[in-house]
């Protein structure tokens, strides 16, 4: 039993010192991810955390959501999460037609505050090519 808890704390703090480890920026926000490169294959959805890594100027700043422009191929969505503040999970989902292409992708801050919002570079590659059924 203790050593259950002993865990559960070691995790705890291992935990928030890898969220409060980064250093926020000195003006605007950030968008914090594990990961800005991905390989998908057509049909294949994925989806990532995003954290916004405010500056102390724009802690009170209100923003209407991310944005990200892509192409016919690709379809990215945003949601945002109503427990924890400030974070964000990312849905990208490749079209089944989809053929084999490296996709670059911008994610970027959506209405009148948006711009406070520095983008974030992805490199999205579609890899390999979705076999229907009948077209073998």
């Amino acid at each position: 039993m203790k050593s259950k808890i002993y865990l559960s704390i070691v995790f705890f703090v291992g935990l928030m010192v890898s969220v409060f480890a980064q250093e926020p920026p000195k003006e605007g926000v950030a968008l914090v991810m594990e990961e800005t490169n991905f390989k998908l294959n057509p049909g294949a959805t994925e989806e990532v955390e995003i954290r916004l890594l405010r500056s102390k100027r724009a802690r009170r700043t209100s923003f209407d959501g991310l944005q990200a422009r892509t192409s016919d191929d690709l379809s990215i969505s945003f949601t945002k999460s109503t427990d924890v503040p400030d974070t964000y999970t990312m849905s990208v989902l490749v079209d089944k037609a989809a053929s084999p292409k490296s996709h670059t992708v911008v994610v970027k801050g959506l209405g009148t505050n948006g711009s406070k919002i520095k983008g974030k570079v992805l490199s999205i590659e579609v890899i390999g090519s979705q076999i229907v059924k009948g077209d073998e």
